[in-house]
């Protein structure tokens, strides 16, 4: 089959378009990275945390229960105690995850959330929940950041994949208000793709 200049600068489209899909679509599914938030208050600080690790038909569970905290920004009512729990596949965390916040003070119900989203900056476990309810979910907007940073054992700068099964984690925690910075990781890929698509029409 013989493509006239047409059929070929169409052919050449083509291979642009599926080479820049195909960036996005490894960018999309690339491991946990550190997350795309800014971090606000108010603040909960958890200065000790007992996080165990089990791993059960395959499946990771991540928690901690009633660990002691102290909210700033927000309108505590004496102790408050977070509870978290997170479940994954150890191998490819990413996309994965499911689980949810919860806490409470002497007036009940303080932040709760599900877990949207993981990612990790260096040492340091990241997580997002959203659907906020409990008193201090106004305060709080849409999203929470909590960051875990792993003490003794040290799992690593992949915490995800690197938990041991049956293990216990001394850690502490911060937990913020959160914004999502709004451009992507993968806007800029896409943008090399048009920018080929434009090269390739102008030497048309």
């Amino acid at each position: 089959m013989i493509l006239n200049g047409k059929d070929k600068t169409m052919t050449k489209y083509l291979a642009a378009l599926v080479l820049g899909l195909a960036a996005f679509a490894v960018t999309s599914e690339a491991p946990a990275a550190p997350l795309t938030y800014t971090k606000n208050a108010p603040v909960i600080d958890l200065p000790v945390v007992t996080t165990d690790y089990l791993e059960t038909f395959g499946f990771g569970d991540l928690s901690f229960i009633f660990a002691e905290g102290l909210a700033s920004g927000t309108a505590q009512a004496g102790d408050l105690f977070v509870t978290l729990t997170l479940g994954f596949d150890p191998v490819t965390p990413a996309g994965t995850e499911l689980g949810a916040l919860t806490s409470e003070d002497d007036n009940g119900g303080f932040l709760d959330g599900d877990v949207l989203t993981t990612g990790f900056d260096g040492d340091v476990l990241q997580v997002v929940f959203g659907n906020l309810s409990g008193t201090a979910a106004p305060d709080f907007g849409r999203f929470a950041l909590l960051e875990l940073t792993f003490i003794d054992p040290f799992p690593g700068t992949n915490p995800l994949v690197n938990l041991v099964d049956g293990v216990t984690y001394d850690a502490f925690a911060t937990i913020y208000s959160a914004t999502p910075i709004p451009l992507p990781a993968a806007l800029p890929l896409m943008g090399a793709a048009l920018g080929g698509l434009v090269l390739l029409r102008r030497r048309r």
